[in-house]
């Protein structure tokens, strides 16, 4: 049997991250039933049960050791690892994981990887040296293959693929109509969907988004419904920019975490929505609800313009009259070749997986 570890964000909560996890895992035992998979978690015995692997703690030396040497292949990946804006020491952190599978002599595979923005010139150095080594490098998007050009990798060594979410399939809407029912949404009001997350200058973007919410809910007399991707951190900013509408009729804040499936079936139910989060984003193309981004990150630009989508502004200049001017402007309009895009990024997918098993065969 063959053991494959992966490495990544995951077991914090983070709606997009535990839909990557779902979604690689879906794709390796589609193309190998006897794969025996270790996860590396923040939280291992929640991440275990969710996914059905086995699960080790991400800042376990020993038992990140022991995993290693049994393993045949790390795979890195997915989402925005490679990056050292939200943080400087994660980057260190998933370097150093890839480093140690290489001095072990183990296969290495950037699994369907967003790479950047990388603003250090010591951690360039250090992913170049690092990314070199390994057996195989997927992106998701044509950003990071320049990212990654621009340091000085052989455009050989990388491929262009797609956000591992791309497999998920969007075919159940009644497990999010029950849990919208069950926070107080009645009849058949539009639903707007918003998914917001903390970031630099919270103070201006939150009367922003305040002010734009108020008004969307009374111009298309909709329900205002916030979708937190990251629980809690995401209900707590939604509450605060609910506080700041001049009244909160039909405005709903969801306050739980939710698993893959039913994050997917709740934005199934919307007829829009504005997001900041990248996966809410990617959850609404799956199920063809037309989607208004706000950009703090360019992974969100490179995934907008993948879909031929619109951007309404970056979250440090966004006004609440761009939001309103582009939401009336793709009010239930899906761009008409969005449905073929994800279509031909659904088999790429798996192709993905396919190519990480084909590493153990070498």
């Amino acid at each position: 049997m063959s053991n494959i570890l992966i490495s990544g964000y995951y077991g914090f909560s983070n709606a997009g991250d535990e839909a990557m996890l779902t979604a690689i895992i879906e794709a390796l035992r589609a193309e190998r039933q006897d794969v025996e998979i270790t996860v590396m978690s923040g939280k291992p015995e929640i991440t275990a049960e969710k996914h059905g692997v086995t699960s080790i703690h991400r800042f376990n030396p020993l038992q990140i050791f022991k995993a290693m040497l049994s393993a045949d292949l790390l795979l890195s990946g997915g989402g925005s690892l490679l990056q050292d804006v939200t943080s400087k020491r994660s980057i260190l952190y998933y370097l150093s994981i890839l480093m140690l599978a290489k001095l072990l002599s183990k296969k290495v595979m950037l699994y369907a990887q967003g790479i950047g923005p990388i603003n250090s010139s010591i951690a360039r150095g250090l992913t170049k040296y690092v990314c070199r080594k390994a057996d195989l490098i997927t992106v998701r998007d044509d950003g990071s293959y320049d990212e990654l050009m621009e340091m000085g990798l052989p455009p050989d060594r990388i491929m262009v693929t797609a956000d591992a979410v791309f497999s998920l399939v969007a075919d159940r809407k009644d497990i999010g109509r029950q849990i919208l029912q069950e926070n107080g949404l009645e009849g058949d009001k539009p639903i707007i969907g918003i998914a917001v997350r903390h970031w630099a200058g919270e103070q201006r973007f939150m009367r922003v988004f305040a002010e734009a919410a108020f008004k969307l809910r009374k111009q298309y007399n909709a329900y205002i419904v916030f979708v937190p991707l990251q629980f809690p951190a995401d209900t707590k900013i939604a509450q605060e920019i609910a506080f700041l509408m001049p009244d909160r009729t039909d405005t709903i804040i969801l306050k739980e975490g939710y698993t893959t499936e039913e994050y997917v079936s709740l934005i199934s139910n919307l007829d829009f929505l504005i997001g900041m989060r990248l996966h809410a984003l990617v959850f609404s193309a799956l199920a063809g609800v037309p989607f208004l981004a706000v950009s703090y990150d360019p992974k969100v630009d490179r995934f907008v313009k993948g879909m031929e989508g619109t951007v309404a502004g970056s979250i440090d200049k966004i006004t609440s009259e761009d939001i309103l001017r582009e939401t009336a402007r793709m009010w239930r309009q899906v761009p008409q070749k969005q449905n073929t895009k994800i279509q031909a990024l659904r088999e790429e997918t798996q192709r993905n997986a396919a190519r990480a098993v084909g590493l153990l065969k070498k």
